[in-house]
């Protein structure tokens, strides 16, 4: 589709009946490329909403007869909702027992643009992969496939590099700069990172409150403090991380061996993912997780987890119980805190704020339990420390997604587990957020009481105190297309 000049008068959007979404005055010519960042709760994503058509123009002028298109975290969770209810009605065909696959959502697309989508990001082997099966990142690039395949006169990208592994990043960034001009269509990109802003955009806006306050040229822009500040350049002020209740410091796992692989095997279909493993993880170490979308990291962790029904067919010791001899999913629970995607995606409880920091002392989804006053105590220190408390009785499921993921991060460390998950725990993060987590996980790890497991595709996250590095390689070897990929584990003296 040719796309043409949009413009926006003094516009503002329909969100609830006491909110609206302000544009104000932008123009989108055919070749912009627009970048705008927002912290965490500013409205990046209902200012998505009202550029992609998806609000009610309330007041002013919006462009008529576009046809823009959403590429966000909420589309990919729409996505996992329909896939669960069609799997779960009472009369289901074959396809529908499957449930959403890439071929499922491109199946109305135009097939010439989905053949270069799917040579381009990759997506060959993944078409009749069932989407509930795929990486975070894999999903993301579906998406995207999708989104370009209807044919937008405006492509809107909320944080699409959440997730994403560093090639799949540059990859990503190619492919935008590349839009407006291969498919003559105009860009707008929301992003959290500096290094997700392209060289080729065309101008910087900074979201708050609902609105685009600032848009100017890039030069102009990166002196704004506004800015800096967003991009992670603010000075973060010392911490302290709340005491854990008393009852939780006592409990501790008793064995010196957390987790245990022998020659343990995860096989899809024909594809392996893990081949014959040998892994220890012992209290006071902490393991950097790294390696492309689709390696296999999240498979790992939720052998640990329990949440991989694979484990009872593996050797697979956790907390000094043997995984499918009798123990309870509580057994595991109780020493273990956890933080990722698949969870973000689980929560559908919609308790307030405060609940849900509080389920993290009963490792639960939802408050099911009355609060001790100590219990309450600590999770208001955590969310006040956060910059939640004002918060804390909103809805989680009403909060942005950067709100939400600290909010789940709270919640895995508030009682201070044992061995603590964190697989891509700071996606959807604002750049001071970012720095508050990394400063809790560095106290966590100089006080040695908890041993972290930390996924991340993003070096400058890497902080000190990774005693271990697990590494995703890709096999070069003969076995290649049987096994994708194999492992490499390395003790670390300092940060990489």
């Amino acid at each position: 589709m040719t796309s043409r000049t949009l413009t926006f008068t003094d516009a503002s959007f329909y969100l609830t009946d006491k909110l609206s979404v302000t544009i104000g005055n932008l123009v989108i010519k055919p070749d912009s490329l627009i970048v705008l960042i927002g912290d965490n709760g500013s409205g990046k994503t209902s200012v998505a909403k009202a550029l992609s058509g998806r609000l009610t123009l309330n007041n002013g002028v919006s462009p008529d007869n576009y046809h823009p298109t959403l590429v966000s975290f909420e589309e990919q969770m729409q996505y996992f909702e329909d896939d669960y209810q069609m799997r779960n009605s009472d009369c289901t065909t074959a396809e529908e027992e499957k449930g959403i696959t890439p071929n499922y959502i491109f199946k109305n697309d135009d097939k010439e643009i989905i053949e270069k989508m799917v040579i381009g990001l990759k997506l060959g082997k993944l078409l009749d992969t069932p989407i509930r099966m795929l990486s975070g990142g894999e999903g993301r690039k579906v998406l995207l496939a999708h989104a370009i395949a209807q044919k937008p006169n405006l492509v809107v990208f909320d944080t699409p590099f959440d997730a994403l592994d560093i090639a799949t990043r540059e990859e990503l960034k190619e492919l935008i700069a590349k839009i407006h001009q291969d498919y003559q269509t105009p860009v707008v990109l929301i992003v959290n990172r500096f290094q997700e802003i392209p060289d080729s955009l065309s101008a910087m806006g900074i979201i708050k409150n609902n609105a685009i306050i600032k848009i100017d040229s890039r030069e102009n822009l990166m002196q704004d403090e506004d800015l800096k500040a967003l991009l992670g350049r603010a000075q973060l002020k010392s911490i302290t991380i709340p005491k854990t209740p008393v009852k939780y410091r006592k409990l501790s796992c008793n064995s010196e061996i957390l987790v245990k692989f022998e020659k343990v095997n995860v096989t899809y279909g024909e594809k392996k993912v893990l081949d014959n493993l040998n892994l220890e993880i012992r209290k006071g170490e902490n393991w950097l997780i790294t390696g492309p979308n689709g390696a296999g990291k999240s498979t790992l962790l939720s052998l640990i987890s329990g949440d991989n029904p694979q484990v009872y067919a593996n050797e697979v010791t956790v907390f000094g119980l043997k995984r499918g001899h009798g123990e309870s999913i509580w057994d595991i629970k109780q020493y273990l805190g956890m933080v990722s995607g698949a969870l973000h995606l689980d929560y559908r409880v919609n308790g307030s704020a405060l609940n849900v920091a509080l389920s993290g002392f009963y490792d639960s989804i939802g408050l099911y339990s009355k609060p001790s006053d100590d219990e309450v105590n600590t999770a208001i220190k955590w969310l006040r420390l956060s910059g939640l408390y004002e918060k804390r009785e909103q809805s989680f499921r009403s909060m942005s997604f950067g709100q939400q993921r600290l909010l789940l991060i709270i919640r895995a460390l508030i009682k201070m587990p044992s061995l603590l998950i964190l697989d891509e725990p700071l996606q959807g993060l604002d750049g001071y957020a970012r720095a508050l987590v990394n400063s809790f996980i560095s106290d966590i790890m100089q006080k040695g009481e908890t041993t972290i497991l930390y996924v991340s595709h993003h070096p400058e996250d890497f902080i000190e105190g990774f005693t271990h590095h697990l590494e995703f390689v890709k096999n070069l070897h003969e076995d290649a297309e049987m096994l994708p990929y194999t492992i490499t584990i390395k003790k670390m003296l300092s940060k990489e």
